[in-house]
């Protein structure tokens, strides 16, 4: 594949691969560092976890109020802004001198990470329809390799610097972003012409006249919170388990580093087999996994655990989002925009779910919390299935009023 498009070249499409990766890693670096939070400022296991729940609330809100932008300003500026916002919120971070404006922190910065998702519309706009999937493949290769990686830098140099050396490094690495893509983006004009409050408002008329947004926002939430739900705690069944720190917890990152690589080829099986098949066999893939770390509790049976759970949840993301995106074409950050505000609330409630799982029975709780979000998942997925082509007309009164 020399080229996706003629205006989306290889080199270009993996250098916004590789910024949505240092981008949404910013809402990662806390997961490994939950037990030094706990220790450093004499809190709770249920206490911290909601560090991890406001990084993936705040990466939420961004994604409601400002991934619509992408709809009517240029979307490479918009990039940019978020990027420089987000350093300048991760060094404050790092001076945080108590739980309360770490939570704040982490809360700021999730709302300012969510630039790969104005870049992922952006580079769908410039694919050719037969290569949706594949791109978005490709797209979040970088987003989930973003997000494993930065757990297992979060957990080594919070290991040997301390926490707050972790939240200076990443304000450091955005700002070398900022200059590596300074030039480099495409530029697109704005599809759609209408004021910030319009746009906003549109969001509802974008949910009520596509219903087939709804189910692949459901599953995707659900199964996206059980990935969270297993991060958030997997740093306290190292530690009283196993007796292991932040850099071994941090180290399954390279292990789940797979389901990243496995993207693209995602992609391509949702284009061949379509979503339904892909999504049907990704949540199984993701249950059999979370019962094999409940049934073995014992390294390799996680190593194995951790790998087959993120090529499923990576591949449910991928198909999911390709079945979306296709929807409305005029309106794809708006869409992309409900779908993934859904996917985050999904994280967001999965992070504290598991942490309260967590202290109230401790590994199988977690476990039992983790299988159930994916069986709803999974029935969602068949009972709301449509059982039909989707009918145009609301994409045309849609098309028309905006």
């Amino acid at each position: 594949m020399t080229s996706l498009a003629p205006k989306l070249s290889r080199q270009t499409l993996w250098l916004m691969s590789a910024a949505c990766g240092v981008s949404v890693a910013n809402i990662c670096y806390n997961q490994p560092l939950l037990g030094d939070f706990a220790a450093y400022f004499h809190a709770t296991p249920a206490q911290v976890g909601w560090v991890a729940m406001a990084s993936q609330a705040g990466y939420g809100l961004g994604l409601l109020f400002f991934l619509p932008l992408g709809d009517i300003r240029e979307r490479s500026r918009l990039v940019m802004t978020l990027i420089l916002l987000c350093a300048a919120f991760l060094a404050a971070t790092a001076l945080a001198p108590t739980l309360g404006l770490l939570i704040a922190g982490n809360l700021l910065i999730g709302a300012t990470a969510m630039s790969a998702q104005v870049l992922i519309p952006l580079a769908v706009e410039l694919s050719p329809a037969s290569h949706r999937s594949q791109t978005i493949g490709v797209m979040m290769t970088g987003v989930l390799g973003g997000i494993l990686v930065g757990r297992t830098v979060g957990g080594i140099l919070g290991e040997y610097l301390g926490w707050r050396a972790v939240f200076g490094i990443a304000a450091a690495m955005m700002v070398v972003l900022a200059l590596a893509l300074r030039g480099r983006l495409p530029q697109r004009k704005p599809s759609v012409q209408m004021s910030y409050g319009q746009l906003l408002a549109s969001l509802g008329q974008v949910l009520k006249t596509q219903p087939r947004l709804w189910r692949p926002s459901l599953v995707t939430a659900l199964s996206f919170g059980s990935f969270t739900a297993f991060w958030t705690t997997l740093s306290f069944l190292m530690a009283e388990q196993f007796h292991r720190g932040a850099t071994e917890t941090g180290m399954f990152g390279l292990v789940g580093l797979v389901g990243a690589l496995a993207a693209p080829y995602a992609g391509k099986l949702a284009d061949k087999r379509g979503a339904t098949f892909t999504v049907t066999a990704s949540l199984v893939l993701t249950i059999l996994s979370f019962l094999l770390m409940e049934a073995w509790v014992a390294i390799p049976a996680l190593v194995i655990g951790v790998l087959l759970m993120d090529v499923g949840v990576q591949t449910v993301q991928v198909a999911e989002q390709g079945t979306v995106l296709a929807l409305l074409p005029e309106a794809r950050s708006r869409l992309n925009t409900l779908y993934m505000v859904a996917r985050f609330i999904g994280g967001a409630l999965g992070s504290l779910a598991g942490a309260y799982a967590w202290s109230l029975g401790r590994w199988p709780a977690v476990c039992a919390i983790t299988i159930g979000l994916n069986v709803a998942a999974l029935v969602i997925h068949f009972a709301l299935r449509p059982r039909r082509p989707a009918v145009l007309a609301p994409v045309v009164e849609f098309s028309r009023a905006a």
